[in-house]
């Protein structure tokens, strides 16, 4: 089963996800979303796999900041606590569901469940903004690269 920001038993109204590392300069509505500065390097290209799979995912060239930065911690609603880093293209995940606000990490975006396209793991959401730029939130610890 797909870990979400959305728990269904959750009794609270949705007041239980948190923030643990507020990125400089958040502002609300749509996240700025910017490429890392520079000439790509070899490891910048290195790719990123699937843990589970090791089927390819994304690269580092794909890493992306989003409010602020490309790595970010959340709590959802269960309590579970994510560490998720930003790409802007994930051609190795199939995303599923309908978009959603409820309990969005990124205010101004809506978000989807993205799983492995060869061994279906969950790996993290697409997210899109209301400006029309989508960028992946993928779950660190698991993957690799």
């Amino acid at each position: 089963m797909a870990e979400s920001p959305v728990s269904r038993g959750a009794d609270d109204g949705g007041a239980s996800y948190h923030l643990l590392r507020r990125p400089r300069g958040e502002k609300s509505g749509a996240p700025e979303q910017r490429s890392a500065p520079g000439e790509a390097t070899s490891e910048e290209q290195a790719p990123v796999r699937c843990r589970q799979c090791s089927a390819l995912i994304t690269s580092r060239e794909h890493a992306t900041e989003v409010a602020g930065s490309h790595q970010h911690t959340f709590f959802n609603p269960a309590g579970i606590l994510f560490e998720i880093a930003c790409f802007s293209a994930a051609d190795g995940c199939d995303n599923e569901g309908l978009p959603t606000t409820q309990f969005t990490w990124f205010p101004g975006c809506s978000w989807r469940f993205s799983f492995c396209r060869e061994c279906r793991s969950h790996l993290g959401w697409q997210f899109l903004s209301e400006a029309g730029t989508t960028f992946w939130g993928l779950i660190v610890d698991r993957l690799d690269g």
